[in-house]
């Protein structure tokens, strides 16, 4: 009881000061948590834009994405193996640029399925590192192992167009005229190939609708080079260190293929930077606004504490005189200070979270990045309670100094003048 008397008692006038500085400090509280909340969701959206568009690849594909097709059968002629044209990409080119290289070789092939012949899409991947880039979801068996051998992993649109099952086997005729048996050891329920190549033939697809590949029979690139008859891939992807690699990885790939006019490189991050830059801008300007409003506001809270303990010198003073040591007597002004920040950021932070809408549109002129989520997570209640109990100490400051350097005599002397 005396404790709460010695740190609340004795306020006069410069109470009404403490409840100002604790009104301010809720306010600037309220302005910065819901500023920063704002600027948590946004960096949340620009991570999910940059998961989706993912800027830091880099496609590298010849003329066609496409290598050795044959012509419909007719009857019992065998089909004719037109070669469309010869791929230019070396594995080795792009091995010495930088980064994770994603190596393809996108085939079309007639298969027989049944009484009728099946065009499919054939793609060669590294599985470890496809997986990395394209969504696989198996729905039955189980996905590509990079020492598999003859085996398939398709959608369930192929194998119901093939009508195979788990377990099956279908025929895929390789480039030297012979057919290879391919056995199913995986049926996908969904499939976003990363990067896929335009659909130009009628095929079995996931997504009827889409104009680009959506369905295919997957191997590995082990397997693809057998069926092709080459290891040259038709078309990669390359991952870039960070995002800000990009120009640079961009620049070493055309210096190294240079000669190769059928060679195309395509890249996202320019168009990425410019989608977000107006987006990031706008966060720029909630964050001035944060930094600004904390700084103002905790300099005139710092004021007005700075009154309050000024005026309350005498009383530390006459505590140290009737024997409480120093510790004690801090805890005496702390305890005031503490009880301000602590309220004042509470019911700061209760009213950003209670005000801040749970998702809106952040306002861009090129940006479409979504509905914004604000978050508050603990990194906000810190910047808050840290921005309040910095006020309290830049107010409690000069008076602790006066104290040190004075005496008790002298310090009640003066004060009692």
């Amino acid at each position: 009881m005396i404790w709460a008397k010695l740190v609340f008692g004795g306020f006069g006038r410069r109470g009404f000061e403490a409840i100002v500085a604790l009104g301010v400090l809720a306010v600037a509280a309220a302005i910065v948590a819901g500023a920063m909340m704002v600027i948590e969701g946004a960096k949340g959206a620009m991570a999910r834009a940059e998961r989706d568009d993912r800027p830091d690849i880099v496609q590298v594909k010849s003329r066609f994405n496409r290598a050795v097709f044959e012509t419909p059968r007719s009857g019992n002629l065998a089909p004719l193996t037109l070669p469309v044209y010869e791929p230019l990409i070396d594995r080795d080119k792009l091995n010495a640029v930088g980064g994770t290289v994603v190596a393809r070789q996108s085939l079309l092939r007639n298969v027989v399925a049944g009484e009728s012949f099946l065009n499919l899409y054939i793609f060669g991947i590294e599985p470890d590192k496809e997986t990395r880039v394209s969504v696989f979801s198996v729905g039955r068996g189980r996905f590509l192992r990079s020492d598999d051998g003859a085996v398939a992993v398709l959608d369930h649109a192929s194998a119901q167009a093939l009508g195979v099952e788990l377990g099956g086997s279908f025929p895929v005729r390789k480039a030297d005229g012979q057919d290879l048996s391919l056995t199913v050891v995986g049926i996908l329920d969904r499939l976003e190939l990363r990067d896929p190549p335009p659909r130009t033939i009628d095929a079995p697809a996931l997504k009827p609708d889409s104009s680009y590949v959506s369905s295919g029979v997957f191997v590995t690139l082990r397997t693809s080079e057998e069926i092709f008859g080459r290891s040259t891939v038709t078309n990669a992807l390359v991952v870039a260190p960070a995002a800000r690699d990009v120009p640079s990885v961009v620049e070493g790939l055309r210096e190294a293929f240079r000669l190769e006019p059928a060679v195309f490189i395509t890249e996202r991050y320019g168009q990425f930077s410019r989608k977000v830059h107006d987006f990031a801008q706008t966060l720029a300007l909630f964050t001035i606004i944060g930094a600004v409003t904390a700084t103002l506001a905790g300099l005139f809270a710092a004021n007005l504490l700075h009154d309050v303990y000024a005026d309350r010198r005498r009383q530390y003073a006459m505590l140290l005189a009737l024997g409480f040591s120093p510790m004690q007597s801090a805890v005496v002004g702390v305890g005031v200070g503490i009880a301000t920040a602590g309220a004042g950021a509470m019911i700061g932070a209760l009213v950003a979270a209670a005000c801040t809408p749970r998702h809106f549109a952040m306002p861009s002129l090129m940006a479409d990045l979504g509905t914004i989520e604000p978050r508050f997570d603990g990194f906000i209640a810190v910047v808050v309670v840290g921005m309040a109990l910095a006020a309290v100490a830049l107010g409690m400051a000069p008076t602790a100094w006066w104290l040190h350097r004075r005496s008790v005599a002298g310090a009640l002397s003066e004060e009692g003048r």
